[in-house]
């Protein structure tokens, strides 16, 4: 039995060592999504595949990590020694989708595997067809990108070259990606280091059952916030908008949860979601687990540890080649961590809402604005040096919840602010942009009790040559809706001006070439509103005219008396 002063340490140790795998990743990363907005997210788990902390990195990347050390022990079992490092993309074999790129590393000591240190970040680059990150209009599987299904990419420390040769020749920016991926294995190096030094001072018998009873630890603290909940079962459908002809009225997204406070159980049911569809936005069984879990660890609150042991109070019932579930080949996942993902993860939030006055939130960010899209191209002022990167800026819009207005970068449910804002010098800098506007829209959170946080105007210049532009956007025509009363915030918009005060409304998928003088205007959504508009503070709503986040109209018509 270990006791409380050694726990808390250890509990510590092991996040300190997730932060300094960060923190070599964010140094070093070559493209911008990485080193500038922090779109990936590092790990730990146990032999025995528990995750010890994932509340350090992105929601949908860290809610079901576990699944990369699992499929890995499987398909190498005792062929796996101290210096080999597994690189998996596979939205089949426990990964999210295919451009997050996930590196593991077994961690020995003594003999034997003690830990996995992880590290998944989002590439800008991972060879489509075209330059995107996400390809939410593949119809299948081979209209992906490069498919690394868990293979050795390092033996004895050193790179395994014809893997890495195939990916430098498969991907538009070799040196780019390469850059990249020498920084994930700095992070799951500099993991695997600190976590020698660990079983070196305190041993690795005593950190395996730290480990085991940390687990259970969360276990209990899990149990005990869903004792407070009230009983009861919950379910809606939501929709998620698409150009299917089949789905003309959009994709339904249906979930049931069911809270039993006596027995320390959440049972959340996506059984009855419709077939995989002809779109890269089919769930993966990681973003569908991760989804899950982090939304009801959301709910019953922030002092629980973000561990294996919290899950295990989280049952999730799906089914094989659901559009949300598991997939069935040659089902297209490329966009599993956003667009229908992030309407599902705002989709079990607003149900939890509906179990109870004080739970959940309103409905957050659909899709990736065009404000966020990636760019490509080549760069005059660097030799007509390739780039692609994706640029996350006005990604905003967060939902209100029963304590609180929106979060302004809040992002999507996916993401739930964990991804850094871009940064609009260091984006001209790195590509040939100019960010004539980034501004919050005006009016674009859903009134209520608790405000949802509002959208971004974004303008983008083309500056000495052409600059493309792809985005996957959503909640043009179903905006994110608001809970308890609260109302719904505006919908998503992109126009192209090819001529001064021409503009040309553009569909939510887009792929365009911005031509030197040329402009992309975005609006991106706010979030909904939480609650009767009529009960918010007066003060609050005086001191959101004053900033410019409402209008004076938008205050009249939403909270009774013109400010």
């Amino acid at each position: 039995m270990i006791d409380n002063f050694l726990m808390i340490v250890l509990r510590r140790r092991f996040e300190a060592i997730i932060r300094d795998m960060v923190n070599a990743l964010f140094k070093s990363g070559r493209s911008g999504v990485l080193n500038t907005a922090m779109d990936f997210s590092c790990s730990i788990t146990d032999a025995k595949f528990q995750s010890i902390s994932v509340a350090i990195g992105l929601p949908v990347h860290t809610g079901a990590i576990d699944l990369i050390p699992r499929v890995t022990a499987e398909l190498y079992g005792d062929d796996m020694a101290a210096g080999d490092c597994f690189a998996n993309n596979d939205g089949y074999l426990g990964n999210t989708h295919c451009a997050d790129f996930t590196l593991c590393v077994p961690v020995f000591f003594g003999g034997r595997i003690r830990f996995y240190a992880i590290a998944r970040a989002h590439f800008a680059d991972m060879g489509f067809p075209t330059p995107t990150t996400y390809g939410a209009d593949a119809v299948d599987r081979f209209m992906e990108g490069l498919q690394l299904p868990c293979v050795r990419i390092q033996k004895n420390y050193g790179d395994v070259r014809e893997v890495v040769d195939i990916c430098r020749a498969n991907i538009r920016a070799p040196e780019q990606f390469y850059g990249d991926y020498k920084a994930c294995l700095a992070a799951v190096r500099t993991g695997e280091k600190r976590l020698e030094e660990l079983c070196d001072k305190y041993g690795a018998d005593l950190l395996e059952e730290f480990v085991d009873e940390f687990q259970s630890y969360a276990e209990r603290m899990t149990a005990s916030a869903i004792a407070q909940l009230p009983k009861g079962k919950v379910e809606g459908t939501y929709r998620y908008e698409t150009d299917l002809p089949q789905y003309p009225d959009g994709i339904p997204i249906h979930a049931e949860i069911a809270v039993d406070p006596e027995a320390g159980r959440i049972e959340i049911d996506l059984t009855r979601n419709v077939d995989n569809v002809p779109l890269g936005i089919n769930l993966t069984e990681s973003t569908t687990l991760a989804s899950c879990r982090m939304s009801a660890l959301n709910v019953l609150g922030a002092d629980i540890p973000r561990c294996s042991g919290a899950f295990r109070r989280i049952v999730v019932k799906m089914r094989e080649g659901a559009v949300i579930g598991k997939p069935r080949k040659p089902a297209a996942t490329s966009a599993a961590t956003s667009n229908l993902c992030s309407a599902f993860a705002s989709h079990l939030h607003a149900l939890y809402a509906q179990l109870g006055a004080g739970l959940g939130s309103a409905y957050s960010t659909v899709g990736v604005p065009a404000s966020a899209s990636v760019i490509s191209g080549q760069d005059p002022r660097y030799g007509d040096k390739d780039y692609v990167n994706q640029i996350l800026m006005g990604y905003w819009g967060g939902p209100a919840t029963a304590r609180s207005d929106g979060w302004l970068t809040y992002g999507s449910a996916s993401t739930q602010g964990a991804v850094w804002q871009s940064s609009v010098e260091v984006s001209e800098l790195q590509h040939p942009i100019i960010v004539e506007k980034l501004a919050i829209r005006q009016d674009s959170g859903g009134a209520g009790q608790f405000q949802g946080g509002p959208g971004a105007s974004v303008t983008f210049f083309a500056h000495k040559a052409p600059v493309r532009f792809i985005f996957y956007s959503g909640s043009s025509r179903i905006p994110p809706k608001g809970v308890r009363g609260g109302s719904d915030a505006a919908p998503t918009g992109a126009w192209l001006e090819r001529h001064p005060g021409e503009r040309e409304l553009l569909p939510n998928n887009g792929n365009i070439l911005l031509q030197p003088g040329q402009r992309l205007h975005s609006d991106s959504c706010g979030g909904g509103g939480y609650g009767d508009p009529a009960q918010r503070d007066r003060a609050r709503v005086d001191h959101d005219v004053r900033e410019g986040w409402i209008t004076p109209d938008f205050a009249a018509r939403h909270y009774g008396a013109a400010r």
